[in-house]
C-alpha cells in the first residue's frame, strides 16, 4: 500500500515534484537520443553535401566555404523543429 505524502499535514499548500513512474525517464533518454542523432545526421549530411560542391558550385550558390558549418548548423535546428 502506497503512503499518500501529499495528505500528510506538514505538506499541506505544497506543490510536489511530479516523478515519473515506470520507463518514463528511459523513454525520454531515447527520445532525446533519437533527436540527437537526427541533428547530427542532418549537420553531417549537409557538411558532406556542400563539402563535395567545387568552389565554382558554391559560387554559383552564393555560398563560401567558411559559411558550410553555420548551414549546417541550421540545417540541425530545421531537423530538430520538424520533429
Amino acid at each position: 500500500m502506497a503512503y499518500n505524502v501529499k495528505a500528510h499535514p506538514a505538506f499541506a499548500g505544497y506543490d510536489l515534484p511530479q516523478t515519473n513512474t515506470g520507463f518514463g525517464g528511459v523513454r525520454g533518454l531515447f527520445r532525446t537520443l533519437a533527436l540527437w542523432s537526427a541533428e547530427k545526421r542532418a549537420y553531417n549530411d549537409t557538411v558532406a553535401e556542400l563539402d563535395a560542391l567545387s568552389d565554382r558550385d558554391l559560387a554559383d550558390i552564393g555560398v563560401a566555404r567558411c559559411d558550410i558549418p553555420a548551414i549546417a548548423r541550421e540545417a540541425a535546428a530545421n531537423a530538430r523543429r520538424s520533429r
